[in-house]
């Protein structure tokens, strides 16, 4: 076994970098792979439930303009999502973000909460003298709260967070006269819908420029990409990782490759695999799990 483990040795440098160094590159121009969920409405009712739909579609929108996000397609998402049984409100836990980061080939998801929705009638004003009158009625306002996170998929650990907390003035108000009992209506904008539909644009545009520049955390690798695949033989798979790298012996690996859908690329995962010899540099594994065959250049990845 440790002569065609030595043999294997020598050709996984130069496989390394005709594999590593184009992705390294090519990795600073990359944008952010990313989903938007329907938000929470925060037990709500009414305007924040609209809201808990409308401006996630916004924002999808919004963020798809920007050279900083991919973002997926929301129709395609609510499609997916209903067929694989996944919640796609903003409640996300470490499961259900890691089956969504993989099936889309998302790096974050973002997800978020109508904390507050608040409408607040304008002051009526009136008055009445010898039979001559008239009322006017102040813009309504809309009190408004919302918190968006950004989750990684592979951890659903928080990454970064932005929030919109603003009051909007919605409508034109209005005016009545009373002329002998006569009434004459003017500017009357306050219908239940009125302006609601700029407010979910104004709330969408501010939480778009903050993701725009905010700064995502690093986290501590909870898994590595950390070597390939250098050949296949039958149930055993040989890997570019060994006792330097820190492998031991029962150590398990994700077997990954990488693959487009469309214009984005994103890591499969193939199986697993489980170290059985170790050598300095090189490893030969079993093949645990096999969803797709394995082949050479296929990523392994490990905890550590």
């Amino acid at each position: 076994m440790y002569s065609k483990v030595k043999i294997f040795s020598a050709v996984f440098l130069l496989l390394a970098v005709s594999l590593l160094l184009p992705a390294l590159a090519l990795a600073q121009a990359t944008p952010y792979t990313v989903a938007v969920l329907d938000f929470d409405n925060g037990g709500g009712y009414g305007d924040a439930t609209k809201a808990a739909k409308a401006i996630p579609s916004i924002l999808t929108t919004d963020l798809s303009k920007s050279n900083r996000f991919s973002v997926i397609e929301r129709e395609q998402l609510e499609k997916v999502l209903k067929e694989q049984n996944l919640g796609a409100s903003g409640l996300v836990n470490p499961e259900t973000a890691a089956r969504i980061g993989e099936i889309f080939g998302v790096e974050y998801l973002i997800v978020g909460k109508i904390v507050e929705m608040n409408r607040v009638q304008g002051r009526h004003n009136s008055f009445s003298v010898l039979g001559f009158g008239g009322s006017n009625k102040a813009a309504d306002k809309v009190n408004v709260s919302v918190e968006v996170k950004v989750i990684d998929s592979e951890s659903a650990r928080i990454v970064a967070a932005v929030d919109c907390r603003k009051s909007y003035e919605i409508g034109k108000g209005g005016s009545s006269i009373n002329i002998l009992g006569v009434k004459k209506k003017h500017d009357d904008y306050g219908g239940q819908d009125a302006g609601l539909a700029d407010v979910y644009y104004a709330i969408s545009h501010d939480l778009a420029e903050q993701l725009e520049t905010v700064q995502f955390k690093a986290l501590p690798a909870k898994v590595k990409y950390t070597g390939f695949i250098g050949h296949v033989e039958n149930k055993l798979v040989y890997i570019n990782l060994g006792r330097k790298q820190g492998v031991t012996r029962k150590m398990v690996f994700n077997v990954r490759r990488e693959e487009k859908k469309g214009s984005l690329t994103f890591k499969k995962t193939l199986g697993k695999i489980r170290a059985l010899n170790v050598d300095d540099t090189v490893t030969e594994c079993e093949i645990l799990e096999q969803n797709d065959k394995f082949k050479q250049g296929d990523l392994v990845e490990s905890k550590f």
